[in-house]
């Protein structure tokens, strides 16, 4: 009977103590602190397939005007805008404004070859 009072006393202290607001604020900076790593570590392998599709069509973009290689940059940054980019332009066949003719059928052509967005 005594250890069950003592371990009631324990349990009771214990929950006191985690709803202290300092306690409360420790938790959420290591919950927010790890769902921030998490995140991070699932776009890593997303961020290095980007990263070798930017090298493998660089040296065929040099021609290119800098707005043009800025605009590449930018629809090859993350997912969701080169997904947008080839829905529009190599899928539906809208007219882009910054890449056209042979250029956009290159580009079209390796986002296809390399399987990046199927993934």
């Amino acid at each position: 009977m005594f250890k069950f009072f003592i371990v009631t006393f324990e349990v009771l202290a214990l929950v006191m103590v985690l709803r202290t607001s300092f306690v409360q604020f420790w938790l959420s900076d290591i919950q927010s602190s790890a769902a921030d790593w998490m995140l991070e570590m699932s776009m890593l392998i997303d961020n290095q397939q980007l990263e070798k599709l930017r090298a493998e069509i660089s040296p065929h973009t040099q021609n290119l005007n800098g707005y043009q290689r800025d605009y590449l940059r930018q629809i090859t940054d993350n997912k969701a805008a080169l997904g947008s980019f080839n829905q529009f332009y190599c899928q539906n066949g809208d007219k882009n404004p910054y890449i056209y003719g042979a250029s956009l059928h290159y580009v079209c052509s390796e986002i296809g070859r390399t399987g990046i967005l199927k993934s």
